[in-house]
Order: C-alpha cells, then structure tokens, then sequence
C-alpha cells in the first residue's frame, strides 16, 4: 500500500507533456512488442517512479550519456557555462569500450572481468584500470536509475569506442519510457559547419577531441528528434549482441560496428615501425611511447593508447621487435623491428 501511495503522488507530479509521453510509449509498446515485454516495461516505470519518489532532491530535466573521460569532462566544462546545474545531469562511462572485454558489462561480474583483463595486459595503466572499475560501476548504476521522465541524450560519435557504448546504453534503457535523443558529433558539426572546400572539412574521430566550446554549440543549436522506435529496437538488439559476445577489439565500418580479430592492426604497427626506422636513417631503437604515437596519430580506427601498447608488447612475444627496457612501462622501454621485418 506505501508504494502505491507513493505511485499515486508521482504520477501527480508528472506535467501533461511526460505523462503524455509515458502513455503514449506503452501504448506503442503494446502493439508491437510481446506481453512479457510490456511486462517489463511496465515493470520499469514502476520502479523508476519509486526512485524517484525515495529521493528528496530534485532529478535533472536532461541526462547526458557520453563515452570516455575526456568527452565527459569537456561537456561538464562546457555546462559549467551555462546555467545548466539544476537541468541537466551527466553519465559519464569510462574507457575507450572499443577495446577490451565487454561482455556481460551491465552485470558486476562483467564489470570485474574487463578490469581484470586490463590489469593483467596493461601493465601500465593499473592505477587508471582502479579507478575505471569504480567510475564504470557508477555510471551503469546511473544509467539503469534513469527516471522515466527525463529526456535522455546519448553522445556518440564515428567510431567504434561510442557506438559501442550506445548500444550498451540502448540495452540498459530498453524498457524505460523516456524520450531518447542521439548527438552524433561528427554529424552534427558538420551540420552547423559546411564547408564548401575540401581541405576545410574537419573529421573528429572522437567527440573526446572537440572542445568544450564545440560540445555546447551542438547541444544549443543542433535539433534533435527523438529516437524512433525501429531505431531503438534495432540498437537494444545489437546492444544485447555486444554484451553477449567474447570480442576484444571492435571497430566501426561502414557504419556498422564489427567483432574484429585481435590482430587486426599488427600490420599497420610494424608499417609504423619501418617509417620511423626510416627517418632514423639508422636501424636503432626507437621509444615505445614514440611508435605508439605514431600509430595513433595516423590510424582511422580508434582504440587508445592501451590497445595499441598491449599489440606492440605481443609482436615482441610474437619475435616481431626486439626490445629493451623493462616491459611493465611504456616509458621504460625502447622497440626495433628485427631486421627481417624491415623490407
């Protein structure tokens, strides 16, 4: 009887817009989806209202999903401009989601097995992999508090990193009846910005690489409509794909996310490799953190610096490189192709 009290004094709460809105999702969700679906949405709103109604302070009219610390810390500097504090919250969820285990990441084990893979192939980011563990925990929690009547805006962008984390957002808001918007960066940049000359069109690869100035006139001037429902279904179901499979790399072709090998750019490291032997104009050793560089900075996929450290370290296993240093640090080692690998 309290939680229905509590219902009832929600719901009273609601203006007609998130009511309407509410109605109208279950209504659409009850043509097209099975009863245990509706079930479960139902379900859904039920326990958002009474989340709702167990906080005293106030939920944000807006929440932001966005992928990556450096995204995440650019829209919150870009918000603090604003007189956003009282309307919008931000979901930041960590990591670069291109990379590593995924699966079953909505669940605590899932979350232990990426950290875990990290500690044991990352030798130097350990500290970072720490606290990702917690900063990911956290904002899968918040995703699934979500309350049903907050206008939800997922952040994302051309590439493998963020489109993941859309699909993984997609599956955890399934059954929640809110408004779902998209902010494609690169999309919407180019939307407000078209250049008539070639060599003036920008590509962001990440929206981590936009400043805070760029996230705000997206988010100001950039019109969304909401996520259709053929949309949403598609995007839970690759969501659910995602979190049910054992890739470690995946990337972003043909606007379409793809399970890909581990292996999938040794080629394009020791290519990277044999231009910057070159430049040396002598076959010497070369640091590490200078060929990761390079790679990163020449390599339209995107994956991190911890991918790429992780592959080099494994074409030194493979005999590709012969190193010296000491491997538990990217810093305190130095990488040379063999000589075979060099023609």
């Amino acid at each position: 009887m309290e939680n229905i009290n509590k219902l009832k004094q929600e719901i009273s709460k609601l203006d007609e817009r998130d009511a309407k809105s509410i109605l109208q999702l279950l209504l659409i969700r009850s043509e097209q989806c099975s009863e245990q679906e509706l079930n479960e949405t139902l379900r859904s709103v039920k326990e958002s209202l009474l989340q709702t109604a167990n906080k005293e302070v106030k939920t944000a009219e807006t929440v932001h999903i966005i992928f990556g610390g450096s995204a995440g810390g650019s829209l919150k500097a870009a918000f603090r401009k604003k007189a956003y504090k009282n309307t919008e919250d931000i979901i930041v969820v960590p990591g670069v989601l291109s990379t590593g285990p995924v699966e079953a990441l909505h669940t605590e084990k899932g979350v232990k097995n990426r950290v875990q893979w990290f500690r044991e192939n990352n030798h130097s980011f350990f500290g970072d992999v720490e606290q990702e563990e917690s900063d990911m925990r956290k904002a899968l929690e918040q995703i699934k508090a979500v309350a049903p009547t907050q206008k939800v805006i997922i952040w994302t962008g051309e590439n493998a990193a963020e489109q993941t984390g859309l699909r993984i957002a997609m599956y955890l808001l399934h059954n929640k009846p809110n408004d779902i918007y998209e902010m494609n960066t690169l999309q919407a940049f180019h939307e407000l910005h078209v250049y008539v000359q070639p060599e003036k069109v920008y590509f962001y690869r990440t929206s981590g690489e936009m400043a805070p100035e760029q996230l705000l006139e997206l988010y100001e001037h950039v019109e969304l409509r909401p996520m259709r429902a053929v949309r949403r279904r598609a995007l839970y179901k690759e969501g659910q794909n995602v979190l049910f499979t054992e890739d470690l790399l995946r990337t972003w072709e043909h606007d379409e996310l793809w399970g890909s090998d581990s292996d999938r750019h040794d080629d394009f490291i020791i290519e990277c490799a044999k231009r910057l032997h070159q430049e040396q104009g002598e076959h010497e050793f070369m640091k590490s953190a200078r060929l990761i560089g390079e790679v990163i900075g020449h390599m339209e996929q995107y994956t991190g610096d911890q991918w790429i450290e992780f592959r080099v370290r494994e074409l030194i296993v493979q005999g590709v490189f012969d190193y010296q240093g000491d491997l538990c640090e990217m810093r305190l080692y130095e990488v040379k192709l063999k000589e075979e690998f060099l023609q």
